[in-house]
């Protein structure tokens, strides 16, 4: 490790650090583009790379444009990647109260003290988990999805889940919609070439919080907008609020971990599921 820790210090590898990392903040902060469409844009760019220098930059360029979301997220309730939806739910009304500097200082603090915890157990127990991870079968999926129904219905109401549940089932049935990921078994596309690709993501994230927040504003008259001025919170003065909320956040490192290493699941649920 420490070997490592050396070849960073180099200028190649600082320079390369700082452009993958500022790209996938501007990635992530552009609703529409996600981590992955980044990552296969840049692969290509790596080529040329050596591996270890190739490596470097996709993590940071992967990492940026998550911590690059909650900006979108926060100022403007869209959030920038799947993953900042639940940042959205909490950051946007903070903004709109005048607070808009305190949520993007926690963001950015948590996103670094989750992204060291992350990596710190990616050089521990790597190998360990990913023998548990390829385990990981049909049986623990379908147990996995019920859970995250149960889930979205405590986040709903804790004395009335019914609609969180009512909502996980249909958010299952739209996924549903499409090529069967195995078999490409067609599903639900009632003989239409444009449902046979099924629903995408991004496109149903971006409807459902870009397009809602649209029509509550049309509806209101004028729009809610993000405000700064009664916080002038720094990054720094917000280390004092993650060591005051250490239990959540470690709780949240190790769920983020957890579900990290599971193939198929990705920071969204993650996010999620330490939401709730």
């Amino acid at each position: 490790m420490l070997d490592a820790l050396v070849g960073l210090a180099t200028f190649e590898t600082l320079v390369n650090v700082l452009w993958a990392t500022l790209g996938g903040m501007v990635i992530g902060a552009l609703p529409g583009l996600t981590a992955t469409m980044g990552l296969a844009l840049m692969t290509s760019l790596t080529y040329g790379m050596g591996g270890d220098q190739a490596i470097l930059v996709l993590i940071c360029l992967y990492v940026g444009t998550i911590y690059g979301g909650s900006r979108s997220a926060i100022l403007l309730n869209i959030p920038g990647t799947p993953a900042n939806a639940a940042t959205a739910v909490e950051g946007y009304p903070m903004a709109v109260s005048g607070r808009a500097s305190r949520a993007l200082g926690l963001a950015t603090i948590a996103s670094l003290a989750g992204s060291l915890f992350g990596a710190l157990c990616l050089y521990l127990i790597a190998p360990m988990l990913a023998e548990v991870a390829l385990r990981f079968g049909s049986f623990e999926y379908f147990l996995l999805g019920i859970f995250g129904i149960l889930i979205a219905g405590t986040m709903t109401s804790v004395e009335d889940p019914l609609k969180g549940w009512i909502s996980g089932f249909f958010g299952l049935l739209v996924a549903m919609v499409g090529l069967e990921a195995m078999h490409a078994y067609e599903r639900f596309s009632f003989g239409s070439l444009e449902l046979s690709g099924g629903i995408a993501l991004i496109p149903a994230m971006v409807g459902a919080f870009g397009v809602a927040e649209l029509l509550v504003s049309m509806g209101r008259g004028k729009a809610r907008t993000a405000t700064t001025m009664a916080d002038r919170t720094s990054v720094l003065s917000c280390v004092g609020d993650l060591w005051r909320s250490r239990v959540t956040a470690g709780r949240s490192s190790i769920i983020g971990t957890a579900i990290g290493i599971i193939p198929g699941v990705g920071e969204d649920v993650a996010a999620w599921i330490s939401y709730a």
